[in-house]
């Protein structure tokens, strides 16, 4: 009918729900182009991951897994500081290799980055979700995430895609099977576990008491932390932070009351740590929802929500998982808000800013310096 009311955020849930078919697709045409990956990372000293909201978050998560795998610098720069300062982060003497994520390949920072880069010498990836975005074609390789492409605002199945397919680039670039292996297990996982992964979120989101949120995790997990921050000062509106995990007590931990719902994002080699974490949050009067592989230490003696997801997988394999649970929370506070999950209050789908004039200039800049020529191969 025509004046029937439009049901408020069915593209979220939906994207939500479908992300594992995504990630098939992420694994499949990493694999097709591997041997243009793996030339632009063998000649580079040092990478460089970069984008502006979400996938500055994403570039958090993957350069510490990364950095693992490769054995090589590798560190979370922002589109932006590329864009202004690039003489801080591009060394003349370390061939660079700079991979950008961005969902549309059209935002304005994310876009000047990989053309200062590339005016400096540097190598680029783009990982993007449109094929024919300026991103994808200026980058000196392309991973176009089609099965990613969401209608809604917020990033959620494009979200998790694009970490997958930073660790998965991580596991083909150093020939690491066994990373690869685990990772293609990954959607059949998701698959078993998502009534439970929505039952969960739709039980904390539906909760009237929470009203204030902080997560937590460590390593790559702080980067999903961050991540989740956003998903909830997007769709929610209220008040949310993220830290790294043990650095919560320094300070933030004051603001934790009934009304707190920390989420703590357990690593296998911090666990220990965690557990002591949870119960100085549950001490101090916090709502507490654990994340985890398997409850081996007794969280389920301390918070008030734990997930186990149960799949042997180490640290970096398993951390999208995570995801869902909080993509889910997020979806139904905002319902309970009165808010639409496919349409935050203030937010476009990708930021242009009217200053792309002096990016250009500044990508001139930078090219034209001697400091900061990198080589590429």
């Amino acid at each position: 009918m025509p004046n029937e009311k439009r049901k408020l955020g069915v593209h979220t849930f939906a994207e939500i729900m479908t992300q594992a078919d995504s990630w098939e697709g992420v694994t499949r045409r990493i694999d097709e182009q591997a041997g243009k990956y793996k030339d632009l990372y063998t000649g580079s000293e040092e990478i460089l991951f970069t984008g502006c909201g979400s996938a500055f978050n994403i570039s958090y998560a993957v350069a510490p897994f990364f950095q693992k795998l490769s054995g090589k610098t590798c560190r979370p720069v922002h589109a932006s500081d590329l864009m202004i300062n690039p003489g801080l982060f591009l060394n003349g003497n370390r061939p660079t290799l700079v991979v950008g994520f961005s969902r549309s390949g059209e935002t304005t920072e994310s876009l000047a980055a990989l053309e200062t880069a590339r005016k400096a010498g540097a190598a680029t990836i783009a990982v993007v979700c449109f094929a024919q975005s300026r991103m994808a074609n200026i980058a000196d390789a392309t991973l176009v995430l089609e099965e990613a492409v969401e209608k809604s605002v917020a990033t959620t199945r494009s979200l998790t895609a694009m970490i997958l397919a930073g660790y998965y680039l991580a596991g083909v670039c150093t020939e690491n099977s066994e990373v690869c292996n685990c990772l293609k297990t990954l959607p059949n996982i998701s698959r078993r576990k998502m009534d439970d992964f929505h039952e969960l979120g739709r039980q904390i989101g539906t909760e009237e008491q929470l009203t204030k949120f902080a997560f937590l995790g460590s390593g790559s997990y702080y980067g999903l932390a961050r991540e989740a921050q956003l998903k909830v000062k997007e769709m929610v509106l209220q008040p949310s932070d993220s830290y790294v995990s043990l650095d919560y007590q320094h300070g933030p931990m004051s603001n934790v009351d009934e009304n707190m719902l920390v989420t703590i994002m357990v690593s296998d080699a911090g666990q220990v740590y965690d557990l002591e974490l949870a119960k100085n949050m549950k001490g101090l009067g916090g709502k507490l929802l654990v994340l985890c592989d398997k409850d081996t230490q007794g969280f389920a003696g301390v918070a008030d929500y734990v997930m186990e997801l149960s799949t042997g997988l180490g640290d970096g394999l398993r951390d999208i998982l995570y995801m869902p649970v909080i993509q889910f929370m997020a979806y139904y506070k905002s319902l309970a808000g009165g808010y639409d999950p496919d349409n935050p209050e203030n937010l476009f789908y990708y930021v242009g800013l009217k200053t792309e004039r002096r990016a250009d200039q500044n990508a001139e800049n930078a090219g034209a310096s001697s400091d900061v020529s990198v080589r590429k191969e």
